[in-house]
């Protein structure tokens, strides 16, 4: 008689009730840390970047020579004899395929890992609330703690000075820049947040500009008054405690001036720095910003050809969100229920 799987949900509250951590990230973090804990015992401190390939082997992966059948990226499929075996797309950059293979070798730290195919999904478009995504949302989190492993990544985080920095440290650890600079952000001990930026719309937008039975002032084409229309725009933002402690908020799809460090990455496709005044909303102020261009596809270009722009924001002069006081009577009530 087989045995029905158990639901993500069960599987994500096993993991966590298993390690005694306060939450599933939190549990996910532990385990991957038990894992280069191994690493650093079988084969002493390891230089980076660190072999994902040695970490599978420490959980019984076995490397498949077989192509992904449900993943353009990777996955991990059950071997027939009680094991798992991991195949991975050749074709990718190395570093996607580091994240990848760290990706899967994720998977192994939920129960039942055995029973059934894990496939990487696209990270772009999860949905925490999906149990699912949650998961793989999880699985995203304990591939960064294997690919930049405490301590080693925090001392070298460290040492960054200034934009060309970050993207040595992205070199070192066979990262993706994109990748890199979120651990930067989460592991840093200052106010920082890793800000992505991509050229689109604003949301009101969309669906009311470019369209072919509405003709516009100007003669162009739809394509072209939507190209036009496009801004660098906050797509997501990471952020470290302290910058969260501070209150700031970054709005997703704010957009940004054509000028200033910012821009001067994502149309020269060089790293670019400088202190400047940015219009963030509540978050409005003096930043120092370090940019990186990102590898962007041709149909997601700026009007001229821009690419996306990957950033380290450090608050230079920007006020604190004032608190809001608490009304005393309202506080009453709700001390008697």
């Amino acid at each position: 008689m087989t045995t029905p799987l158990r639901s993500t949900t069960s599987l994500i509250q096993e993991l966590v009730r298993s390690t005694g951590a306060a939450d599933p990230a939190a549990a996910i973090r532990l385990k991957a840390q038990e894992l280069i804990s191994l690493y650093v015992a079988s084969f002493g401190d390891p230089a980076m970047p660190i072999s994902v390939d040695v970490l599978a082997s420490l959980r019984g992966i076995a490397k498949s020579a077989e192509l992904p059948l449900h993943s353009p990226d990777a996955e991990l499929v059950p071997d027939g004899t009680g094991g798992v075996k991991m195949r991975v797309h050749p074709d990718r950059p190395e570093t996607r395929q580091r994240f990848s293979t760290a990706h899967e070798i994720t998977h192994t730290f939920f129960p039942d890992y055995t029973t059934k195919t894990w496939c990487r999904t696209d990270a772009r478009y999860r949905d925490r609330d999906d149990p699912d995504q949650h998961l793989e949302m999880l699985c995203d989190i304990g591939a960064s703690e294997l690919l930049f492993p405490l301590p080693w990544f925090s001392k070298d985080a460290a040492a960054v000075t200034d934009a060309n920095g970050l993207v040595q440290l992205a070199t070192t650890y066979h990262a993706s820049r994109e990748a890199t600079m979120r651990r930067f952000a989460e592991t840093s001990q200052e106010p920082v947040a890793a800000v992505f930026f991509t050229w689109k719309l604003k949301p009101t937008q969309k669906g009311t500009i470019g369209r072919r039975e509405q003709g516009n002032l100007f003669g162009l084409t739809p394509e072209e008054e939507i190209r036009d229309a496009l801004r660098l725009r906050i797509e997501y933002t990471i952020t470290s405690e302290a910058f969260k402690a501070d209150g700031h908020f970054l709005p997703k799809d704010k957009s940004v001036e054509n000028d200033g460090p910012l821009y001067y990455a994502a149309s020269t496709g060089c790293p670019a720095e400088d202190e400047c005044q940015l219009d963030l909303g509540q978050a409005s102020g003096k930043y120092r910003v370090w940019a990186i261009p990102l590898w962007t596809a041709d149909e997601q270009l700026g009007a001229n050809g821009e690419n996306a722009v990957a950033a380290i924001l450090r608050p230079v002069s920007v006020p604190k969100p004032k608190r809001r006081k608490n009304n005393s009577s309202s506080a009453k009530l709700f001390e008697d229920l």
